[in-house]
């Protein structure tokens, strides 16, 4: 333990005992890489091996308005704008000055990362489709081989002063302790023990509850049994350690399922990742040759929605919030891209694991799927019937009656959690008697993607957010940290 954790050295007054950032992956990292750069001494403790959380495996995107790129391509746009459009793709039922504060900030923390020198994609801003899109390009996101979060977390990474930030991994934050409702310290496991730390200020950035089976029951017990789709890490620490402190949560009633993910057959109720193989669904980016079926048989949505709220809410009706993706070899022969990606060939398909079914009949098809054979025929049939389509799908390439058949059951996942505590305008936990919680800021995902998103996924409303309430909370702290706590302060004006 340092001096500055050791509330008795002499010369340490209690304000000049560092910040402590908890958590570090995107919301934390961003806190404590702008705490170095405005010099002031800081611990980020982390309960992995590795820095990063769910930057590893997020596609990375964010977004922002009226930022310095928009601006070099002329064009307009604010974050009123912005924050209007987050609303209404999210139905208005998000945290309004959450998703406010998060817009207003937004360009800043972009501008800044493009000053840390981040590789934007070269098409960014755009508007991308994967989810509900914006009315104006206002999603960036970075070139990495493998995923964008990559991009993100080797940027912050490469910024980060260990001179100035002291770094513990291993370290799991097990309790925040607060004295008359103000942060004192937290208390850490480490390997070599358990310390309490003060600190008069602490940033909890430790990630949401998405991979916690008990607390997914808790918040959102009709949907419990989604695939989780996140890393194992996300099992909620913050959410558990706020509510040991009476703070409610809100916001978690706003599920809508991940569509594609595959179960992983090494690991039961957990997704293969998004980066090795899924299913694609989204039709603005490849148009579905297959039908996809409920555990019934029976189709349930066209699948070549462009809609992505439509295909999320069909889903979200099926029971178990299962489908399976049916094809069969005219359309693995013929089609231009092949049903499984990320950018999977045809080979790779027809090589593909234990998930995916093969069958030389209908018959075969339903033994080895469980779906009902006499259903699966007369799905088929009424497909394959040029006439009409119950759902008004005009786009079918094939009948889907060139055997073999092919088949991917697939579960509606839980990427991001949706649930997280109530704060006020600067970010403090508020407890169930309207109390703040002094010098605690909640940040990241652990506020919930239902606060910045609604009932739905605006995109670049998780990783945009962390990002700009990293950088903005580092800055309220760095403002009032004495000037004898700071090193050389390197100014970005910003």
């Amino acid at each position: 333990m340092s001096a500055a954790d050791q509330p008795g050295t002499p010369g340490v007054h209690a304000h000049n005992i560092r910040p402590v950032v908890v958590g570090g992956g995107t919301a934390g990292l961003a806190a404590a890489v702008r705490l170095g750069e405005l010099g002031v001494p800081t611990l980020l403790l982390d309960k992995e091996p590795r820095l990063g959380g769910q930057l590893h495996l997020s596609s990375g995107a964010f977004s922002a308005a009226g930022t310095d790129r928009q601006l070099t391509r002329g064009i307009v746009d604010t974050a009123a704008e912005h924050c209007a459009d987050v609303m209404r793709i999210g139905h208005n039922l998000g945290t309004p000055h959450l998703i406010a504060l998060a817009t207003q900030r937004a360009a800043r923390a972009v501008n800044w990362l493009d000053r840390l020198g981040f590789d934007f994609a070269p098409e960014c801003p755009a508007i991308v489709r994967g989810h509900e899109p914006y009315g104006r390009p206002r999603t960036y996101w970075g070139t990495h081989r493998v995923n964008g979060g990559g991009a993100i977390y080797e940027t912050l990474r490469r910024h980060l002063d260990e001179t100035l930030v002291e770094v513990r991994l291993n370290a799991r934050v097990e309790r925040i302790e607060v004295t008359a409702s103000a942060v004192t310290g937290v208390t850490v496991r480490e390997p070599n023990g358990t310390r309490t730390v003060p600190a008069s200020t602490v940033i909890l950035a430790t990630g949401g509850y998405a991979a916690s089976r008990d607390l997914l029951r808790r918040f959102q017990p009709q949907h419990a049994g989604a695939l989780i789709g996140c890393l194992p890490h996300s099992t909620g620490d913050g959410h558990r350690m706020l509510l040991d402190l009476d703070v409610p949560m809100t916001g978690y009633d706003t599920y809508l399922p991940t569509m594609g993910m595959i179960e992983d057959p090494a690991r039961p109720g957990f997704a293969l990742p998004l980066t090795k193989a899924r299913l694609v669904v989204d039709a603005n980016a490849r148009p579905p040759w297959e039908i996809w079926v409920n555990e019934s048989g029976e189709r349930f949505v066209d699948e070549t929605e462009r809609s992505p709220d439509r295909r999320e809410r069909a889903l979200l009706e099926q029971p178990g919030l299962a489908m399976w993706s049916l094809w069969d070899e005219a359309t693995l022969s013929q089609a231009p891209t092949a049903p499984i990606g990320p950018n999977w060939t045809v080979e790779q398909v027809r090589a593909a694991g234990p998930w995916l079914v093969r069958a030389d009949s209908l018959s075969e098809l339903a033994g080895r799927t469980a779906l009902p054979l006499s259903k699966l025929h007369e799905t088929m049939r009424r497909y394959a019937d040029r006439r009409t389509d119950e759902f008004g799908r005009t786009f079918r390439p094939t009948r889907l009656d060139s055997p073999p058949y092919f088949a991917v059951r697939t579960v509606g996942a839980m990427l991001l959690s949706r649930g997280g505590p109530v704060v006020d305008h600067v970010l403090r936990p508020v407890t169930a008697s309207a109390t703040p919680i002094e010098g605690l800021h909640a940040i990241g995902e652990l506020l919930g993607m239902g606060q910045f998103s609604g009932d739905a996924f605006a995109g670049g409303m998780s990783v945009g957010p962390a990002l700009s309430f990293g950088v903005w909370i580092a800055e309220q702290v760095a403002a009032t940290a004495p000037e004898s706590a700071r090193a050389a302060r390197r100014r970005w004006p910003g």
